[in-house]
């Protein structure tokens, strides 16, 4: 029985440490201000990076200081540089459930209208739209912000697909980030129970033997 709690506890003892390295940040330069955009914007072709970020096909635009930042401050990426563009990171994740946020807005030169990206990063594939209102400005990007979760084995890669076939106004990306979503509030009293039951195990075997 002793040997069945001693691996328990080390098993419990593992999944502890593991959420503990997955809070880790994994996503670097998520606000694309390193480099930054500069006082307008730098168009980005496949093959080519910024930072950590690859342009894996097509072309995408780093802005700077040509519309509103998101929230979160930083710059965007509008995902149709000179035409509809992929943009890619490696993450570190480990084996878990994670949480994806980014701001989402639109390219608003062309008018009214939905623009469309595909994000794919661990087990999840998914689309996201953003609709472009009349009162859209430069100075009024109208950012929302989206939210998807995902399971990863280990390391994964997260990309941004622009689903605009074509022309120079794609969605926009910003403020993106990974955190490890929380253990369950009773996994703390499961490790707390298994800790305390070894611990009276070895009372009681202790005793018997004086």
């Amino acid at each position: 029985m002793f040997k069945s709690i001693k691996l328990a506890v080390a098993a419990a003892g593992l999944f502890v440490a593991s959420f503990t390295s997955a809070n880790a940040a994994y996503i670097t330069d998520g606000d694309f201000s390193t480099p930054n955009g500069g006082g307008s914007f730098v168009t980005y072709n496949s093959g080519n990076s910024f930072g950590p970020w690859n342009v894996t096909s097509g072309s995408v635009d780093l802005i700077g200081g040509y519309w509103q930042s998101p929230t979160v401050g930083g710059g965007s990426v509008d995902l149709n540089g000179g035409g509809p563009g992929t943009l890619s990171q490696a993450v570190s994740t480990t084996a878990g459930q994670f949480k994806l946020n980014f701001s989402l807005s639109a390219n608003p030169d062309n008018g009214t209208g939905l623009r469309s990206v595909q994000v794919s990063v661990g087990d999840v594939i998914q689309n996201f739209t953003f609709n472009i209102l009349p009162s859209q400005t430069h100075s009024a990007m109208n950012y929302i912000t989206e939210t998807l979760y995902f399971n990863a084995t280990g390391a994964t890669t997260l990309s941004f697909a622009s689903l605009v076939g074509s022309g120079p106004y794609g969605a926009v990306i910003g403020g993106v980030s990974i955190s490890a979503v929380p253990l369950p509030a009773s996994a703390p009293l499961f490790v707390a129970a298994l800790l305390a039951a070894a611990g009276l195990y070895h009372y009681n075997k202790k005793r018997l033997a004086a």
